[in-house]
């Protein structure tokens, strides 16, 4: 039985996140939390440590994960990763407890619905369509010239998204097979900008713009991928705060849920959206935004889930001016890892070595899956910036990879 304070009682923990993102057992003794970990098996080495974790083999699609959590009959249902978001949905709905629904879950994870929703609901996006037949893209490139892109509607980390520049790209995509349940919109010109937050009673609490170095699918050509926070001097800031509010009133937005939302400002100074999802943003973003802060995204999220109104959050928005940072990552190359960099440059607070020494890797697989990730410091966004150019060059002189 939980008591008034939020403690007492199961919560269901659904992990397929590092460790290093997600200390479930430091977050839950700190708030009198008893939470049962149901882990992939890819990540359980990272949380064996904690009583009750348990290791699921075939953790998306066995069905054991479910059936755990309802033979467990829990009094919440915590689930970070995106993959995730469907099933913790349904899970709550069946036993009754509170959280994010399948209907709100299902706004966001799908990226056709959801874009459908907010045209409706007067926000810009992309000209788009649902392709499930061939002829369905076809179709749409006889009324939109390309560029296009081509991606799954219930994609993430940019896996199997197809820039289509012209009839030879199309070839090529053709051929090796259309992603499943796939989507087609038009190509955006712009710089994209994201806006990381916390919404808690249904009502955006945090808010963190940022701002992408480079690309999401920077990951197929070996480049690095990175991200800069602005600070709340940036007049950006508050517009695109506002903006983010904005979208996430004309969705079904859950009471409590972290956000990561990406739009495109044009040279014309529109914005569109590219997509919102609800859960945080991947590689190293909510690292970046606690060293540019101290505000830690995923802790403030299961606090105040687990412990509801118990556990006040405060409200920001950006920030503070004098002290921004970013994070960059980088992605395997094809050949055999010989060594990883050692010290980085003073300016990193944050290092995260994913690779191993001695294996073969056959280049980059997916946005959010980096060989070695850095959280960069400085003043305001462009000295990030700068220093994230000096990183990636010591990096490139320090990693050392055999044919």
């Amino acid at each position: 039985m939980a008591t008034a304070d939020g403690t007492g009682g199961t919560v269901v923990v659904l992990v397929d996140s590092d460790y290093a993102d997600t200390p479930y057992d430091k977050w839950s003794a700190d708030a009198g939390v008893r939470p049962c970990l149901l882990v992939s098996a890819r990540r359980y080495p990272q949380y064996r440590h904690i009583p009750g974790a348990r290791s699921f083999d075939a953790y998306a699609t066995g069905g054991e994960v479910e059936r755990t959590a309802l033979a467990l009959r829990p009094r919440a249902v915590v689930a970070r990763s995106e993959a995730d978001v469907l099933r913790a949905a349904r899970l709550r709905e069946l036993l009754g407890v509170p959280g994010q629904d399948y209907a709100s879950a299902l706004a966001f994870r799908d990226k056709v619905l959801m874009k459908s929703l907010l045209r409706e609901r007067g926000v810009a996006v992309p000209r788009f369509a649902p392709v499930r037949l061939v002829v369905d893209l076809l179709a749409f490139l006889r009324a939109h010239p390309y560029p296009v892109v081509v991606k799954p509607a219930f994609g993430s980390g940019s896996t199997g998204t197809h820039v289509l520049r012209d009839d030879a790209d199309l070839a090529a995509l053709l051929a090796a097979g259309l992603p499943e349940h796939a989507q087609v919109e038009e190509f955006v010109d712009g710089v994209m900008h994201v806006v990381d937050g916390l919404v808690v009673d249904g009502v955006p609490r945090a808010l963190f713009v940022s701002r992408y170095l480079n690309d999401c699918l920077s990951y197929r050509t070996g480049a690095p991928l990175g991200s800069v926070q602005l600070t709340r001097d940036d007049p950006l800031v508050d517009r695109l705060a506002d903006y983010a509010r904005h979208v996430l009133a004309r969705l079904p937005t859950p009471p409590c849920t972290t956000f990561h939302l990406e739009v495109f400002r044009t040279p014309g100074d529109d914005l569109v959206l590219c997509e919102v999802a609800s859960r945080t943003g991947g590689a190293l973003t909510a690292a970046a935004v606690r060293a540019a802060s101290g505000f830690d995204l995923d802790e403030e999220w299961y606090l105040a889930q687990v412990r509801g109104a118990a556990h006040p959050v405060p409200e920001v928005t950006g920030a503070a001016p004098g002290r921004s940072a970013g994070w960059v990552v980088f992605y395997p190359e094809a050949g055999t890892l010989a060594a990883l960099p050692a010290e980085p440059p003073p300016y990193v607070v944050e290092q995260r070595l994913r690779g191993t020494v001695g294996t073969r890797y056959e280049g980059g697989e997916k946005s959010g899956v980096y060989l070695a990730g850095y959280v960069v410091t400085g003043r305001d966004a462009g000295e990030v910036e700068r220093r994230a150019g000096e990183l990636a060059e010591w990096y490139r002189a320090s990693v050392e990879w055999a044919g």
